[in-house]
């Protein structure tokens, strides 16, 4: 068998796009149609018609095309008949399966087709199958003090909830279900569309019933046939001692509730500590800097701070110590949030020197440098 180039018979080049090719199908299909040619040109436009179909149905499936620029070759033959009104010829219907998504119909005769989705050509139907509802997110701020502690917050936000009247049914109580008069229950609409050059089905999904196969039989009064309504609810926040800001603490249920039935989704509340000092966390730890006279630092002595949460921690400076040093006080930090034992209070040592001393404490300190033999 003679090697046939695809490319060549939709004249476009080995590195075309998916869209390039189509767009090459579309205007040929157009050109080389059986029923726009007479007599000898007639059976010319046929084989040529052939050629092309066969060409796209290689070229516009990547497993083909690619076993096509392998090999050079794929299969045998052409996959297309046509049948004009079931009276013999030629006839495309295959060719409609790529194009299912594009304006066909105005290719051949101007007309629109109805759009479709995929199910929809496979003649599946959707279900209406219990669905979850949505997660909710919503942010807390605490002060830094509540973190010692722990905090229960009352909070209040919007969601939807199930429909009372129907119970999430979407329909009025005593009603039901009823099957789609429309598309019969399959949840696909089925059309026919006779033209010159045959006939031409079309399915899109039902839009009635939404491709589910049924409608209310009474739409429910309250939430309109959803099933659930929006209110405003409320739920309490347990939040733990040792909490850190931007944790996030999922309550579960309390998220929209759910369609056809499905459950309700959670609320993801997020945390944020409102900073209150000048020192820093890490992990259960506080950080913070303590300055302290030049004197203390030599003769030792003892410094007290306050914490976020109010309480007067006393450390001790031992005589001697260096700037920078640090003073870790055990137990005295943020409590863990899983265990509740509390992290240290470390303590980084500033030691201020003063850039002016009276005349009294300036002599003292010269008589203290002749006593240790340090040249002023």
């Amino acid at each position: 068998m003679q090697k046939k180039d695809y490319y060549e018979i939709l004249g476009v080049s080995k590195d075309a796009t998916s869209d390039e090719i189509k767009n090459a199908y579309k205007k040929l299909v157009k050109e080389w149609h059986p029923d726009r040619h007479t007599g000898e040109n007639k059976k010319i436009a046929e084989q040529r018609f052939k050629e092309i179909q066969e060409a796209y149905e290689v070229l516009s499936d990547p497993q083909k095309k690619a076993m096509y620029d392998k090999f050079g070759y794929v299969g045998e033959g052409s996959p297309y008949t046509y049948e004009r009104n079931g009276n013999g010829g030629f006839g495309f219907e295959d060719m409609f399966r790529d194009f299912l998504n594009d304006d066909i119909f105005n290719i051949f005769f101007g007309g629109q087709r109805t759009s479709q989705s995929r199910s929809s050509t496979s003649g599946s139907r959707a279900q209406r199958s219990p669905r979850r509802g949505e997660d909710i997110n919503t942010t807390i701020t605490i002060d830094e003090s509540d973190v010692f502690v722990g905090k229960s917050v009352t909070i209040e936000y919007d969601r939807y909830e199930a429909c009372e009247n129907c119970h999430g049914e979407g329909v009025e109580p005593g009603s039901k279900w009823i099957t789609c008069s429309k598309c019969h229950g399959s949840g696909v609409v089925r059309e026919e569309r006779r033209t010159p050059f045959g006939v031409f089905i079309n399915q899109y999904t039902c839009d009635a019933c939404g491709g589910t196969g049924t409608i209310p039989g009474e739409t429910c009064h309250v939430c309109k046939g959803a099933g659930r309504v929006r209110k405003r609810a409320s739920a309490v926040v347990n939040i733990p001692a040792g909490v850190e800001n931007d944790t996030v603490l999922r309550i579960s249920r309390k998220g929209n509730a759910g369609i056809n039935g499905g459950e309700y989704g959670d609320l993801y509340v997020h945390i944020n500590v409102k900073k209150s000092g000048d020192y820093k966390r890490e992990g259960d730890d506080i950080i913070i800097d303590v300055r302290i006279d030049y004197v203390t630092a030599i003769l030792g002595g003892s410094v007290v701070v306050t914490l976020p949460n109010k309480e007067d921690v006393e450390i001790e400076i031992p005589a001697g110590i260096q700037p920078n040093e640090k003073v870790v006080v055990r137990g005295k930090g943020f409590p863990n949030m899983r265990n509740g034992k509390r992290g240290n209070l470390i303590a980084r040592i500033i030691v201020d020197i003063p850039k002016r001393v009276s005349s009294k404490e300036k002599e003292l300190l010269k008589e203290i440098a002749r006593m240790r033999g340090v040249t002023v």
